[in-house]
């Protein structure tokens, strides 16, 4: 019976560096997005969504000894590049007199590209990971 208890404690110490500089991340994500609302600047707001997306999803794909798989966590960094140069073009369309499809392109932008963008890709993005990480996750518990 006091095999297994043994055997708990020479497990090696999970490293939680990776997992702390998202926390301290996801805090200042969240700062530069409370600066934007009190100066009411809605395009600091707008700005900080990739970013919340970046950090919860290396966060959601961080592995228990917290490392991270390259192929998720590359997918992960190009999906909210993506997502950030969608925004940036909404955000700089924003007052012109164009128009694409028949609303102003910055609305245009968020209804005919980061609304699907972020329905079939992100979907897309978290199988790849979930299928990545399930087993490792499976057998800790």
């Amino acid at each position: 019976m006091s095999e297994p208890v043994l055997a708990a404690t020479r497990a090696p110490e999970p490293d939680h560096k990776r997992a702390d500089m998202l926390i301290h991340a996801f805090a200042l994500v969240c700062v530069f997005a409370l600066i934007g609302m009190l100066a009411d600047i809605w395009q600091i707001v707008f700005l900080s969504v990739p970013l919340f997306a970046l950090v919860l999803m290396l966060k959601g794909s961080l592995r228990a000894d917290g490392s991270w798989e390259k192929q998720s966590t590359t997918a992960i960094v190009a999906y909210c590049a993506g997502l950030a140069a969608l925004v940036l073009w909404s955000i700089l369309s924003f007052g012109g007199g164009s128009t694409l499809w028949g609303i102003p392109t910055s609305m245009a932008v968020i209804v005919y590209f980061i609304w699907p963008y972020t329905a079939v890709v992100a979907g897309l993005l978290y199988a790849l990971v979930f299928d990545r990480t399930i087993d490792e996750k499976r057998s800790v518990v």
